[in-house]
């Protein structure tokens, strides 16, 4: 009896071993660091205090590299190819980093003044296989950095701030001889609005622009640059803070159009043109992916504005053909076709496959996506608390049930033995 007893209080001490377990790991833990000043130049190895993340922790760099130069602080964080769309929070500004792919994981570089590298820093991820975004938090624990060399870099860096650049440009195939008239583009770096300036290479040659626009003479890659700069925060060699934005025009005979248009109700004058931009990155595809993130795994964003002869964008007053171009593997009778607003808005639109296409009637312009929806079910955290607490309850029933088993198994023995 006393061996039995013995083995349910084991059990349900191991059952709450492992509740605790499970709070610690989902909640993660918080640890205080001393704080010192890295006070020479150089290059340091610094622990990272990854607490702040609830799990995954071996998807981050445990330990980060933190270059010191003058005032100036560059810390180095990555994460493995199962993290995507790192972003490090900055209020309503972005701070300047470069970034760069080794061994299958992205690190990061960001430029930090001295007080946000002794602070707790805010990032948000997406976690590929689990199909969500997450939040963590990091601190360095500088009091146990280690000194691994002077500091060599040359050349510029980011400015700790940096303009964020805004625009519906996007990579481009079009045919040669063509017009390419620039979509506008708006930069702000918190509060303060900055110039953006645009210019057009082919090759190595700046290209003229005129008008807002250029002419694809030559067959092969033009590649436009949006720029814009703020005098309120200064790279390491003194110059003004600056983002720049960059697409790529496939000048071509025969180039596959991303979208056309029929204008059966006369909407347009003559020669108005179509351009159409497919949107990869950027401020716009942030926010579509976030719009989608319950909607579609499968998507491809288009930008779509007319132009008339003049050069002068006019936007439709009643409906038009549009036919937007859709992913090869796309399923004709899937496909959902949504406009978004500017403001992240979402309209479904009635639409129908057409070959390569997806045809639809509509008197929008802007951001088009198309999608086949659907999201790829990942199991909630909690589904897999139930699991593994459902588990441990089955156990202890099932232990306890064996136990019951066994006790009336002896009393009746014993009882038989009584009697006889």
């Amino acid at each position: 009896m006393v061996k039995n007893k013995n083995s349910i209080v084991s059990l349900m001490i191991a059952v709450c071993m492992c509740l605790c377990l499970l709070v610690a790991f989902f909640s993660g833990g918080q640890t205080a660091y001393a704080q010192s000043i890295l006070t020479s130049d150089g290059v340091y190895s610094v622990p990272i205090d990854l607490s702040g993340l609830a799990m995954g922790a071996d998807n981050f760099s445990s330990t980060a590299t933190v270059e010191k130069s003058g005032d100036n602080y560059y810390m180095t964080f990555g994460h493995s190819s199962t993290i995507s769309n790192l972003v490090l929070e900055s209020g309503n500004k972005q701070t300047g980093y470069t970034v760069k792919t080794e061994g299958g994981w992205t690190y990061y570089t960001y430029t930090l003044s001295e007080k946000r590298l002794s602070s707790e820093l805010s990032f948000s991820a997406y976690i590929n296989a689990m199909n969500r975004s997450v939040n963590l938090t990091i601190k360095l624990n500088l009091s146990g950095a280690t000194r691994t060399g002077d500091y060599s870099f040359e050349g510029e860096r980011p400015a700790e701030y940096v303009p964020v650049i805004t625009t519906s440009a996007g990579d481009s195939e079009m045919e040669k001889g063509s017009v390419y008239v620039l979509p506008s583009a708006t930069a702000f770096l918190g509060e303060e609005e900055c110039e953006v300036e645009i210019k057009a290479f082919y090759g190595e040659n700046e290209v003229a622009i005129e008008g807002n626009k250029f002419t694809l003479d030559q067959a092969g890659e033009y590649t436009v640059v949006y720029r814009a700069e703020s005098s309120a925060y200064k790279t390491n060699l003194g110059n003004n803070a600056y983002s720049e934005y960059t697409v790529t025009i496939n000048s071509k005979v025969g180039a596959t159009t991303l979208a056309k248009y029929e204008d059966d109700n006369n909407v347009f004058q003559e020669g108005t043109a179509i351009q159409a931009n497919s949107i990869s990155s950027g401020e716009v595809y942030n926010l579509a992916t976030q719009k989608l993130k319950e909607i579609s795994n499968y998507f491809s964003l288009i930008n779509i504005t007319y132009y008339a002869q003049s050069g002068e964008q006019v936007v439709p007053d009643d409906d038009i053909t549009l036919y937007l171009i859709a992913d090869s593997t796309f399923d004709r009778n899937q496909i959902v076709v949504y406009h978004m607003a500017d403001d992240g808005t979402l309209t479904k639109i009635d639409c129908s496959g057409y070959g390569r296409y997806v045809r639809i009637q509509t008197d929008k312009t802007g951001t088009f996506i198309v999608c086949i929806p659907g999201v790829d079910f990942v199991m909630p955290m909690w589904g897999y608390v139930l699991i593994i607490l459902g588990s441990l309850v089955l156990i202890a029933g099932l232990t306890t049930s064996i136990v019951l088993i066994v006790k009336k198994h002896k009393k009746k023995v014993l009882q038989d033995n009584v009697n006889s």
